[in-house]
């Protein structure tokens, strides 16, 4: 690997002045951006959006997806502390915890 020139002829920035991420907040984004990067698991946030409570076997019918498949994706979005789970006898609600994502997310691509 070539030598970087612009550290050894003088170098500009020192480790020790730097601050980096900790490994909790990078795992954090990484789940966050991992849950974002998949059409399906947006198009449960933006349904989300607009009802603010959907059971499982709703989003099923909407999106025209198995039950397991449906479950994978939500739980991708409940680990990455996107959404909030509620448990009804047998049935499983999902809402938003921040209303306002997609519109962060549609900045954040501008």
């Amino acid at each position: 690997m070539a030598e970087c020139k612009c550290i050894s002829e003088q170098p500009r920035i020192f480790k020790k002045d730097v601050d980096l991420l900790g490994s909790d907040k990078l795992n954090k984004m990484s789940s966050v951006a991992n849950a974002l990067s998949d059409p399906i698991r947006l198009q449960i946030l933006y349904l989300l959006k607009q009802h603010e409570d959907i059971c499982t076997c709703e989003f099923q019918e909407l999106l025209d997806l198995s039950q397991s498949k449906v479950s994978y994706h939500l739980k991708i979005l409940l680990d990455a502390g996107l959404i909030n789970r509620e448990v009804i006898a047998n049935w499983r609600h999902y809402s938003l915890i921040d209303k306002n994502i997609l519109e962060k997310i549609e900045k954040l691509m501008s």
